[in-house]
């Protein structure tokens, strides 16, 4: 980023080490699905995933620039990372449907457990250089100080252990068959442990949160429904696996939803249309306490409001399309917090700003064609509006718009599927940082084998 926008240079441009782009990433998940019917009205599913990651990899990250015209330069900074994660998860499932006082009724409650463990590593390397930001010379590795291996002294070497253990139960009750009513809980334990290896000290909370839900639904006409719902959830401060003196104290971030919408079909049901109005409110979040740098506490707000439009179904035999739009107006309502601006040089508030990588207008145009049994194509194009990547909004991305691709064959028992990501080969940035702008996917293609049985 050079004065609030990415630098005018070619879109490949690289500012690391041109030997030196270790990047490796292990990943493996098993799923196993198990459901039975007790009777015509009584059905439990279990679900129960493994996962485990590991990345290998350096960094390559920038910090303060110096501005001198053409000549201008950035800092640099390498680190070798190691981050390895192992995931337990098991989801029971109960679904009742029976009459209540004569009412048509749906009760779901289930129990969820899971396990996580998390790694992380990381060692600095010395001697790494400032660059041209215009016209950069790139030069092989760092010499000795390139970190090899994660022995000796360690920037970040620390463990988290956490635990979750959840009950929650969801009732739709028809009042009539044109009102229905939805309520229901969930009920979370989370307790996380961390084992800094590192000399700074461990920590280790455990929070206990109600996350309460209800709705009403409207519907006078098979072919079209009305709702309102409400709903909230929270943010515990382990929830990235990292705690700390600034966090460990601290209760979950609080997170209230507001939405009201509605559903009509038309064509028979071969196309629908859903348009949704929405408030997101996060009431306590982290914010610097004034007092004490050093620490956070639950002094911020944060608020969103938006609405979404979506058109999708088939518009002719064959044809389908899908339709989506999307608007949001999010604001930092409360902070204690501040930061130097990267190109006014000032401290300013976060209070009053646009929280980062939030575009006010994002959405989809997309159009699939059935050219026999076997044969179906497809294309579309994805958008977004200019976004600020910092806190103080000083450092802006533009917006972009880019063209996706898909070709698919269908056979009974396999699927063959060919997705042409950036059609055109746009040059536009996915998302950013305040010193980073991250390009997007340049011209490339996935192919996807499916084997059904």
């Amino acid at each position: 980023m050079f004065r609030g926008e990415p630098a005018d240079v070619p879109i490949e441009q690289f500012y690391g080490f041109p030997d030196d782009r270790l990047q490796e990433f292990d990943v493996n998940v098993a799923t196993a699905a198990f459901s039975h019917r007790f009777t015509p009205d009584f059905s439990v599913k279990n679900s129960f995933r493994y996962g485990d990651y590991e990345r290998f990899y350096r960094t390559h990250l920038f910090s303060n620039v110096t501005d001198l015209g053409l000549g201008s330069t950035v800092n640099r900074s390498q680190a070798l990372r190691l981050s390895t994660q192992e995931n337990y998860y098991n989801q029971t499932d109960f679904v009742l449907t029976k009459p209540v006082f004569g009412f048509t009724n749906t009760l779901m409650f289930g129990v969820e457990v899971g396990w996580e463990d998390f790694t992380f590593q990381s060692k600095d390397s010395s001697g790494v250089t400032p660059i041209s930001i215009f016209a950069p010379t790139l030069t092989p590795t760092v010499g000795a100080g390139r970190a090899e291996d994660l022995s000796g002294t360690l920037a970040t070497d620390r463990i988290t252990e956490t635990e979750t253990v959840a009950g929650y139960v969801l009732d739709q009750f028809e009042i009539t068959p044109e009102w229905k009513l939805l309520g229901g809980a969930r009920y979370d334990v989370f307790e996380a442990t961390q084992d800094d290896r590192v000399g700074t000290g461990d920590f280790s909370r455990k929070d206990k949160e109600w996350s309460p839900r209800g709705g009403i639904i409207w519907q006078p006409a098979d072919w079209q429904s009305y709702y309102f719902s409400y709903g909230t959830s929270f943010n515990p401060s382990a929830e990235t696996f990292s705690l700390s003196l600034a966090n460990a104290d601290l209760p979950p971030e609080e997170n209230r939803t507001f939405e009201m919408g509605a559903k009509i079909d038309f064509l028979d049901g071969r196309l629908s249309a859903n348009a949704a109005l929405f408030r997101l409110e996060k009431t306590n979040a982290r914010t610097t306490d004034p007092n004490d740098p050093t620490r956070n506490v639950l002094k911020g707000e944060q608020r969103t409001d938006g609405f979404e439009l979506e058109l999708a179904g088939e518009i002719l035999p064959n044809w389908n399309i899908s339709l989506a739009y999307a608007y949001l107006d999010a604001e930092v309502v409360e902070s204690n917090s501040t930061a130097t601006g990267t190109v006014s040089g000032l401290v300013k508030p976060f209070k009053d700003k646009v929280p980062t990588n939030v575009p006010d207008h994002s959405g989809v145009v997309w159009t699939n064609y059935r050219l026999s049994d076997n044969w179906e194509v497809g294309g579309g194009v994805f958008f977004a509006t200019e976004r600020f990547t910092d806190n103080v909004n000083e450092v802006t991305l533009p917006g972009y718009a880019r063209l996706d691709a898909v070709l698919a064959y269908y056979q009974k028992h396999f699927d063959v599927q060919l997705n042409v990501f950036n059609l055109a080969d746009t040059e536009y940035f996915e998302s950013g940082q305040t010193r980073s702008a991250l390009p997007g996917v340049p011209l490339s293609a996935q192919a996807t084998f499916r084997v059904k049985f």
